[in-house]
């Protein structure tokens, strides 16, 4: 049975609240937007099956809606205080036929005009396979035009700079991203803009931290990044990176990633993040090493998001 009722903000009343307005505004998603306002005039009742057909929408993207609102924070179920949880699903589009690809590159306008902007990206013409996938992202994913541009184009950066020059990202690479930001919610141009932006601003603080333990001349091991990154969200510089790396070989002769893990957690309980703060806080005394300082430049992202509105002219009519 598809029907459940959920409690909302102000239900009793068929306004909407200014800060679910701006949560929903937020987001980027018309489609979660549209059943929160179903919901509203239906006095707190969901039924799936009814809200596809009057918001014109598929039960997928009822589904996904749903999700988004949950993210928000804007339902929950009457019997629980927690958010709806939605249904996990397994990470694979609806198979598609190339009849569908034909139909959709032959009548429908939009996606026709994606195709031919990500090709461009990519500089080659996508094969039926890899149009599959992009209709997939399109049509069961939903996010909008410009935002899988806005992907495929961070996508593609990624790669060239993860394995060096002229190398393409796959569909399938693609695809797992565009998973990501809809589990995110990224929506729109801004959410996207807000990610890239900390995605970047978090590989520059792991690679100071990786010159910091020694490491330039090779990529990362998964295990390595997961290390790097817990250390960064704890709040750790290179500067102390680098004094607990310079303890860990002290006492184990080279680079322990467990042990020098420990160290972290230990300063990150006491509250000691910086070379001051351990200096005054840490019982054992040990000469700090010289690094470089992180310095935040300007962003390689900076010629995605000029690459991008080129791209929104173009699909817009202006070439």
């Amino acid at each position: 049975m598809s029907e459940s009722r959920f409690v909302l903000p102000g239900a009793e009343t068929v306004s909407m609240s200014g800060d679910a307005a701006r949560r929903l505004i937020g987001c980027g998603s018309g489609d979660a937007a549209l059943l929160y306002l179903y919901i509203l005039t239906s006095s707190g009742r969901y039924d799936r099956d009814e809200a596809a057909a009057r918001m014109g929408r598929s039960i997928q993207q009822v589904e996904r809606a749903m999700g988004v609102l949950a993210r928000l924070g804007l339902v929950s179920s009457e019997d629980s205080s927690e958010p709806p949880r939605v249904q996990e699903r397994a990470d694979e589009l609806p198979e598609y036929t190339a009849e569908d690809i034909k139909r959709e590159m032959d009548n429908g306008e939009g996606f026709k005009l994606l195709a031919q902007e990500v090709q461009r990206a990519l500089g080659k013409i996508l094969s039926t396979e890899d149009l599959k996938k992009l209709f997939g992202i399109y049509d069961y994913l939903g996010l909008p035009s410009e935002v899988i541009l806005q992907l495929v184009i961070h996508c593609r950066e990624e790669c060239r700079r993860s394995r060096g020059p002229g190398r393409l990202p796959t569909m399938r690479y693609i695809e797992k991203a565009a998973y990501t930001w809809e589990r995110e919610g990224i929506f729109s141009l801004e959410a996207a803009e807000n990610y890239i932006k900390k995605q970047g601003q978090r590989q520059e603080a792991r690679r100071a931290a990786a010159q910091a333990i020694g490491i330039v001349d090779r990529p990362l091991s998964t295990s390595e990044r997961r290390y790097l990154d817990s250390w960064g969200d704890m709040g750790f510089g290179p500067e102390a990176i680098a004094i607990a790396y310079d303890r860990t070989v002290l006492k184990t002769g080279g680079l322990a990633w467990r042990y020098m893990d420990s160290i972290m957690k230990s300063w990150h309980s006491k509250g000691l993040h910086t070379p001051d703060e351990i200096d005054r806080g840490d019982s054992v005394r040990v000469p700090k090493k010289a690094v470089k300082k992180y310095h935040e430049t300007a962003s390689p992202t900076q010629a995605e998001f000029l690459e991008m509105q080129e791209a929104l002219r173009r699909m817009k009519g202006g070439e």
